[in-house]
């Protein structure tokens, strides 16, 4: 599991990557930074769902827009 300054190289090692050719090497490690990116925020930001008021909420402001 990542901690918040490897977090932070990940993002910045993923920048690097985005235009890694699939099949390559790099392309294996933007996946596999990703994959542990996506696990870390899962766990130190989770979204919770929302309740039906909050929804209801939410679609009323949109309406309103």
């Amino acid at each position: 599991m990542l901690d918040g300054f490897d977090y932070m190289a990940a993002m910045a090692r993923i920048n690097e990557l985005m235009n890694a050719v699939e099949g390559t090497p790099e392309a294996a490690e933007l996946s596999a930074l990703v994959d542990l990116v996506v696990a870390y925020e899962e766990k130190a930001f989770p979204i919770e769902e929302p309740t039906v008021e909050e929804m209801i909420h939410f679609r009323k402001e949109q309406e309103e827009v």
